[in-house]
């Protein structure tokens, strides 16, 4: 089996932890914070934001580091940092100590996220690209079904002993994890895809030439100058449907179990459970996007996605019932399935892997205003009105416009093959 396969599966359980004890947990985490603390949600809200605009402010830095050192290395000491912020944020007493412990908790998954993951995925995959990131995307759905699990342990140990034993968790599987996620093929003596090296024997008896040298490798493909990227419509077109994306996923995450607590009236375990939900939808979704996106247009398919996304914010404005909720979950699921793994597969193809890095560490400032926006703003009008309807509202018009965005992107341009035969 190609080796490339084998650092899909470690991302896969690098996202699924992630998702599980950090990214996916917030919302879980949430009512126990303001019920110890005496928080509002506005407060909650605020907290996120914070660690999301945090996240976007390091994004070029971020994208820099793994140009300069690797993103192997970024995942090391983006996991030992979680793992110490996550221990110390268990004996925290106060906002203070707390938003402390919690930014530098921000500041180790961004360096172990996303970027780094995806850039390893695109150093290892071309033609399968959009699979393998789907497939990676899987591990952070599977972590997501731990919701319920979370939940119970939450209210049988308390989260503060949840979170320690999870920030010990994280520094056991640092190492082996580091040992999987290998930078590129070539620092194995392979090639994306696992195809052959051209000048080899099998390459001659496949292509019944005597020699070739192919120059259709994204590696060998110039780079983009960050000028050039900042100047390109697709750049920012991709950003701002990105941004709006993830002003809803940031929102549901945040506040949707609270929303099914105050609004529905079930019980947290009962609202972790339709995230579970949402989960398995989002994994079928990934699936579907994944293979979808290796064979049809991206930008039609994540369109569809946004589409999907303001359908779900839809139903939760105008049936605060659990059948509404049930309904958005599932919308909502299938939606950041189809639409997540083609985030960074779109990024790639447009501007190829020596600058996929320093691309997707500018556009996280544009994407962080999603980030940042969505939740506070849904929480400041639920403070404010006593109820959703109107943040969902507004969420509901923020997909169509980001489907919108991915609808008009022009096509990617086109890396001609170069072949010398002899």
């Amino acid at each position: 089996m190609f080796r490339g396969w084998w650092v899909v599966s470690g991302a896969m359980i690098a996202q699924g932890l992630q998702s599980a004890l950090f990214f996916g947990a917030f919302g879980i985490y949430a009512p126990f914070w303001m019920a110890e603390f005496g928080w509002s949600r506005t407060t909650i809200s605020l907290i996120h934001s914070l660690q999301r605009t945090e996240s976007g402010l390091l994004g070029p830095v971020n994208g820099w580091l793994i140009s300069r050192f690797g993103p192997n290395r970024m995942i090391m000491v983006g996991m030992t940092l979680m793992g110490l912020s996550m221990i110390a944020l268990g004996f925290t007493t106060g906002f203070a100590t707390f938003l402390a412990a919690f930014l530098v908790m921000a500041i180790g998954a961004s360096f172990a996220g996303i970027l780094s993951m995806m850039t390893i995925l695109v150093n290892w995959f071309e033609r399968r690209r959009a699979t393998a990131m789907a497939l990676a995307g899987l591990g952070m759905s599977i972590g997501s079904l731990t919701a319920p699990l979370l939940a119970s342990l939450l209210v049988t140990y308390g989260w503060r002993g949840v979170t320690i034993g999870s920030g010990i968790l994280f520094l056991v599987l640092m190492i082996p994890l580091g040992r999987i996620l290998i930078n590129e093929p070539e620092s194995v003596g392979l090639r994306p895809d696992g195809d052959p090296h051209p000048a080899s024997k099998q390459a001659v008896a496949e292509r019944g030439v005597e020699r070739e040298a192919v120059a259709t490798d994204e590696a060998k493909a110039p780079a983009f100058k960050a000028r050039e990227v900042l100047r390109s419509r697709a750049f920012w077109l991709m950003s701002i449907g990105h941004s709006n994306a993830l002003a809803i996923v940031s929102a549901v995450g945040v506040h949707f179990v609270i929303f099914a607590q105050e609004i529905i009236g079930i019980s947290v375990t009962a609202g972790a459970t339709l995230l579970m939900i949402m989960t398995i939808c989002s994994m079928v979704g990934q699936g579907a996007g994944g293979v979808l996106g290796d064979r049809l247009d991206k930008r039609l398919v994540a369109g569809s996605g946004m589409l999907l996304h303001a359908g779900a914010m839809v139903a939760l404005t105008f049936m605060p019932t659990y059948t509404g909720a049930l309904l958005a979950a599932i919308m909502h699921g299938v939606a950041w399935g189809i639409r997540g793994p083609l985030m960074s597969a779109l990024r790639a193809d447009y501007f190829g892997r020596a600058a996929f890095a320093m691309v997707m560490g500018f556009s996280s400032l544009i994407v962080t205003v999603g980030s940042v926006l969505g939740p506070l703003t849904v929480g400041l009008l639920a403070d404010s009105t006593g109820g959703y309807a109107w943040g969902f509202g507004a969420l509901a018009v923020v997909g169509l416009i980001g489907a919108l965005a991915f609808f008009v992107l022009e096509n990617p341009p086109k890396r001609e093959a170069v072949v010398v035969a002899s």
